[in-house]
């Protein structure tokens, strides 16, 4: 055997090695039938188990009927310790409910609190950065009843399963009748403007939900006409916002 024989060979032995080594270590996702999946890659399989390796090196033995099935890890997702999960890419959807708290300005002034709901859809150009609309309905004391129509940017802070995010909604307050409108005729009400940038804190999980915490500041403004009166009183109702919700 002369040595060019010899190299090719070698070159044919390493070149096999690396595929078979890389076909390894290609990673995928072992789905269990109780839900739950683990991330790594298939080592060994038998007529009764699968040897399954994680990141980190560790071979796990699933008895077989334990198994549902073996697939490539969803694209578009992120993977963290433990399963969990977030989409990095894609449409998402998003609903946060709460509470927008006015503070008390005097000692005989009535404090409006106002219930909150809001559904926002979008799409995901990244985990640091997506784009949706949204809408809901507000409810506050102090004026009409309010359903919102905004533009909506957010994005997470961090890569990690535990993850500060912001959010930023820029849109418009339409108003809806009123008990007052109905009995009185004479008063009328027009939504206007909002803006509201909040903060929180996102928790993903091993599904394909995140759940929310969230606070911030809602700016909405709206005008009230009582109709031989020809200078509206304009209003701007500025509120302290806490929610709680989930992204899916």
């Amino acid at each position: 055997m002369n040595i060019y024989t010899k190299i090719t060979f070698l070159l044919a032995f390493i070149f096999l090695s690396g595929t078979v080594w890389g076909q390894r270590d290609v990673p995928k996702t072992l789905y269990l039938k109780d839900g739950s999946f683990v991330l790594g890659s298939l080592v060994g399989k038998s007529t009764t188990e699968y040897i399954w390796q994680l990141s980190d090196g560790t071979q796990i033995k699933f008895p077989k009927e334990l198994v549902r099935d073996v697939k490539e890890p969803k694209k578009g997702f992120q993977y963290f310790d433990r399963g969990k999960m977030r989409r990095t890419k894609g449409f998402y959807g998003r609903i946060l409910a709460g509470a927008f708290l006015e503070k008390k300005i005097a000692e005989y002034s009535s404090v409006d609190h106002a219930p909150s709901v809001n559904l926002t859809v979008g799409y995901k150009l990244h985990s640091k950065l997506s784009v949706g609309i949204g809408t809901g309905f507000d409810r506050y004391v102090q004026g009409p009843p309010i359903i919102p129509l905004y533009l909506d940017l957010s994005g997470d802070v961090f890569n990690k399963a535990i993850t500060p995010y912001y959010k930023l909604s820029v849109g418009f307050g339409f108003d809806t009748p009123t008990k007052e409108q109905k009995v009185n005729t004479n008063v009328n009400y027009d939504g206007g403007f909002l803006v509201h940038p909040s903060l929180g804190v996102k928790f993903y999980t091993r599904s394909n939900v995140a759940w929310i915490f969230d606070f911030g500041y809602r700016f909405q403004r709206y005008d009230r006409q009582i109709i031989w009166d020809d200078n509206p009183e304009r209003w701007t109702l500025q509120r302290t916002t806490i929610r709680i919700g989930m992204e899916f």
